[in-house]
């Protein structure tokens, strides 16, 4: 992704060298490039590192393949995807599209608040008609990350599509990754880098009383 980014700026053709043996063959980047276009390939970079790379976290049981046709069925936030990383701070403007994609990507087009959206799942997983206690059957795996989550976690997409794009520069001035705003943090007395996980509650004290019931009561059944 971050060569297919940097292809049409590159005066040359460039081929990359794919598999081994009777399925080797050459990929020509250039051609392939040209043939999505700039904006495109620069979509396609902050797509790719917002739905999970090395060092950003995936959404999880979502991949890539089906996030990927429903972003090419909302050109609108086409533009959204784009910006990650012009920029070494995400603005409000982009933390909210990245918000209403990611309501999109658990099949709330019509939505644009995370948080709206893991109530609602939440409420068809327990029942219209019922109330939540620690007998109910809740996924939080299929929930969408709570905005407190998904803030530092666009931060970090940023952060990592920002030195991509920036590649082709020998020496780039950037903040340091723990710096305010970039999605990660020191912790413990060796200042280890970690990710931000969140910048608040994650559960609301209603639910984490019932899940830890429900904890306690699966321990004395087994």
């Amino acid at each position: 992704m971050i060569l297919l980014y940097h292809a049409s700026r590159i005066n040359f053709s460039i081929y990359l060298d794919h598999g081994s043996g009777k399925h080797r063959t050459l990929i020509n980047v250039t051609e392939l490039s040209e043939s999505l276009g700039p904006d495109y390939c620069s979509t396609l970079l902050g797509f790719y590192i917002f739905t999970g790379e090395d060092c950003t976290s995936a959404f999880k049981g979502k991949g890539k393949v089906n996030p990927l046709k429903k972003l090419e069925k909302t050109p609108k936030l086409h533009k959204a995807f784009r910006q990650l990383g012009a920029d070494w701070m995400v603005t409000d403007e982009l933390q909210e599209e990245m918000e209403s994609f990611t309501c999109i990507m658990y099949g709330q087009a019509r939505m644009t608040s995370v948080d709206t959206v893991r109530v609602k799942m939440m409420r068809k997983m327990i029942g219209a008609d019922k109330v939540l206690d620690s007998k109910s059957k809740v996924d939080l795996e299929r929930l969408p990350p709570p905005k407190v989550c998904l803030i530092p976690h666009v931060q970090r997409a940023n952060y990592r599509v920002a030195f991509y794009k920036r590649a082709d520069k020998a020496i780039t001035e950037s903040p340091k990754p723990h710096d305010p705003g970039m999605g990660w943090e020191k912790t413990g007395e060796e200042e280890v880098l970690e990710p931000v996980w969140a910048i608040g509650p994650i559960l609301p004290p209603s639910l984490v009383e019932v899940l830890a019931q429900r904890a306690v009561r699966r321990a004395r059944s087994s």
